[in-house]
């Protein structure tokens, strides 16, 4: 009896063995280094978990010894393969926390609780949606947010960053290291507004149980100035006399229709088919925070889309000849590249345009965008109306686009109040 029973502990613990091991994440980072891994089985059922240490794949020993996986050509082998040992260690702690809570130790509960320590790297997972993204958002934001990584990345001086990381401290110390660079107040607001997007990304699909500084911490942002015309000048490019056809013909089109048409982005308005088209309303999703927008179209943007529509035009055609329909974008690369070189094009012309006009002014296509919203903002529409109309994810972001408008308003209020 005695006998069984010892066989039976020792079957238990048997099954309840665990064991560690440090292995090379196969798939390599955008810089070519692979992630190590940290490997826990539990009766044959593995789980991994990144450490958050990324070296060249020559610099790793599969075979090594304990405390030895990095290689001596590695120049911080000694603090990885301590910082490794580490991590193993909170592991093993992470094991005895389960026990104590008298929970299931497996190896998932014990990947489980190390993430509950907030193990997890913040550079490794702001990677890994840099890649989803470059498909499924517009390719703008991709790049921007790749710059932005690069430069947390030379701030961190090679180091990794755990979600635990980023708190008050570390978003004020990167501040001023911005600052002392002398990079301008609305680049350090671009640069940390970029890490709250990805934070929050974390928060929501990882389900982290950890403190938000971004709650605590105000993102400051300058109004700059915009630029815009004034409904005088909108009825000067209107009114005129260009040749049917001519390149300034079809960019004068091109401007207001984005104006009749809540200043659609250049972006947006290049990709436009017939199937956006709907009724008397233009229907489409905003390359920027990917919103779907409908709008009514005014007697004036139809009269626009009536000069670029053939007799037989596909749905999937593009309704204004700067794409090619009979070619498929798929790479976003590619297609942001064709969308920079006609926008280029459209604001060289937009200048000539304003010359002919007697507009004293940088003409641009976005122009179109600051005039519709200067304009309805004057015709007292509220600001959520505003607001819906511009497409803005919040009235907050309506705020401080709508703030570089203000110049005008509180120089005549001065003027006056100085007129005595």
């Amino acid at each position: 009896m005695f006998q069984y029973s010892y066989y039976c502990t020792s079957f238990d613990a048997y099954l309840m063995a665990i064991t560690y091991k440090i292995e090379l994440n196969s798939k390599p980072k955008i810089d070519s280094t692979h992630g190590i891994m940290l490997r826990v089985t539990e009766n044959r059922k593995m789980k991994r978990i990144s450490t958050g240490i990324f070296i060249n794949p020559k610099d790793f020993n599969p075979k090594a010894d304990y405390g030895k996986w990095i290689r001596r050509s590695n120049p911080k082998h000694a603090k990885y393969n301590e910082d490794l040992e580490t991590f193993i260690s909170k592991a093993k702690e992470a094991k005895t926390n389960i026990e104590v809570s008298k929970k299931q130790i497996t190896a998932n509960s014990i990947i489980s609780e190390l993430k509950n320590t907030n193990t997890d790297s913040f550079i490794v997972f702001y990677e890994e949606e840099l890649k989803k993204v470059y498909y499924t958002n517009s390719y703008n934001f991709y790049k921007n947010s790749l710059s932005k990584l690069e430069n947390l990345r030379k701030y961190l001086k090679g180091k990794d960053l755990l979600f635990t990381d980023i708190d008050l401290s570390f978003l004020k110390e990167y501040e001023t290291a911005m600052r002392k660079e002398g990079k301008a107040t609305n680049t350090i607001y671009t640069n940390l507004k970029t890490i709250r997007i990805f934070f929050y990304r974390a928060l929501k699909e990882k389900k982290l149980n950890i403190y938000n500084p971004f709650k605590d911490y105000e993102l400051k942002e300058e109004a700059g100035k915009k630029e815009r015309l004034t409904v005088k000048q909108i009825k000067a490019i209107e009114a005129l006399e260009l040749e049917e056809n001519s390149t300034l013909w079809h960019v004068r089109n091109y401007f207001l229709f984005s104006f009749y048409c809540a200043g659609i982005r250049v972006g947006d308005f290049i990709q436009l088919k017939w199937e956006n088209i709907q009724g008397d309303s233009i229907v489409y999703t905003m390359g920027k925070n990917g919103k779907a927008r409908s709008l009514s179209l005014i007697p004036k943007a139809k009269a626009i889309l009536n000069n670029y529509k053939p007799k037989k035009a596909l749905k999937t055609d593009y309704i204004f000849p700067l794409l090619d329909s009979e070619r498929i974008y798929t790479d976003p690369k590619l297609l942001n590249s064709q969308i920079g070189s006609k926008t280029a094009i459209i604001n060289i012309n937009l200048k000539k345009l304003a010359e002919k006009a007697e507009i004293d002014s940088n003409l641009t296509f976005h122009i179109s965008r600051h005039s519709y919203a200067d304009i309805v903002r004057k015709s007292k529409a509220s600001l959520y109306d505003l607001s819906k109309l511009l497409g803005h994810s919040s009235i907050k972001i309506t705020e401080v686009y709508i703030a570089g408008f203000d110049t005008e308003a509180t120089n005549t209020t001065h003027e006056k109040a100085m007129n005595f």
